[in-house]
């Protein structure tokens, strides 16, 4: 019923896709950095109008740090997310938000007010084809269609994994436990059994990256990198102590914490058995393709670049900034 073409990195140009089989394209962008960069504009070059969706899996510009209502600082934050959506819909697509960890989380009430005021910021903007999934207090899944044939549902794993520091009185959920969040699933999953589903979410569910306790030599020799990408001061030895810690005392962002892995456990639950189940997620700032109980889709390098170990479970993995496109044909 469709083929689906997955297009890692910039090399699209190269793959003799013809536009006019193309029934949706699907173009999904990992952290969008500090500044527009040339992977938002080559990602706005390869839209088709009409009939594509622009999905930003990770942090902009506008919500970590502290910033006040009404400050420079907001000012320059709203102009810069508004050149990175107004590129995309200047061509056509819809383009979706979804905020990840380092937005709001470790800031709890006064990240929780920053993606209201960034919620708020876009509804005035008046256009109804760019969506901010504020789901970082409200664990529904959403469901997008895209064709006959294909559908997205958002998973909110930042609430699943971080359930204490979303309280938000005032947002009405359908979902308030994740037990009726895996029913919402199984729910979805049933109506939509005879369609490609592309599960997407800020957390990966496979990687084989730093957040799965890939170490680099970097973070052994520059561990003040993993706070600030500058800061190269070489300490060696702080660095190995760093990487034992960080890989035995995960948060629940790594693969390896308890939390992740029961997240993980009980929503392939749900799709057991559902071959037409692609996962895609942002977080890792790398590109891969894993194939191993489901297929996983890692797009998190739109402006930075981690490189991302190759395993047998690897179709694909790089190291250079890019993004991946979904294309689903006729």
């Amino acid at each position: 019923k469709y083929l689906v073409i997955l297009v890692f990195g910039i090399v699209l140009s190269t793959l003799g896709v013809a536009q006019d089989s193309v029934r949706y394209r699907v173009i999904f962008i990992g952290e969008s950095g500090a500044e527009p960069n040339k992977i938002q504009q080559h990602a706005a070059g390869n839209i088709l109008g009409g009939k594509t969706a622009v999905i930003y899996l990770d942090e902009n510009s506008y919500l970590p740090g502290k910033m006040k209502p009404g400050s420079n600082d907001e000012s320059a934050a709203q102009q810069l997310l508004r050149s990175q959506y107004q590129q995309m819909r200047a061509k056509g697509a819809v383009v979706y938000l979804i905020p990840g960890n380092h937005t709001w989380n470790k800031q709890g009430a006064e990240g929780i007010e920053k993606i209201k005021r960034q919620q708020q910021f876009l509804e005035k903007q008046g256009d109804s084809l760019v969506k901010f999934f504020a789901g970082t207090s409200c664990p529904d899944p959403v469901a997008i269609n895209l064709t006959d044939s294909a559908m997205i549902i958002v998973f909110n794993s930042e609430w699943w994994l971080f359930p204490y520091n979303n309280a938000n009185p005032e947002k009405e959920c359908e979902c308030k436990t994740r037990s009726e969040v895996l029913a919402r699933l199984d729910e979805l999953r049933y109506k939509n059994r005879h369609k490609l589903v592309l599960l997407t979410s800020h957390h990966p569910f496979q990687s084989f990256g730093i957040h799965d306790g890939r170490l680099t030599l970097k973070d052994h020799l520059f561990p003040l990198t993993s706070i600030n990408k500058n800061l190269y001061l070489p300490l060696p030895g702080v660095g190995s102590v760093y990487s034992f810690f960080r890989s035995a005392f995960s948060s629940p962002n790594d693969t390896k914490h308890p939390l992740h892995k029961d997240m993980v456990k009980k929503v392939d639950d749900i799709f057991s058995g559902f071959s037409n189940l692609v996962h895609v997620a942002g977080h890792e700032q790398g590109l891969q393709l894993i194939k191993d109980r489901q297929l996983q889709v890692v797009s998190g390098a739109g402006a930075n670049h981690i490189k991302a170990k190759k395993t047998k479970h690897s179709l694909f993995a790089n190291n250079k900034p890019g993004y991946v496109i979904v294309d689903i044909l006729d």
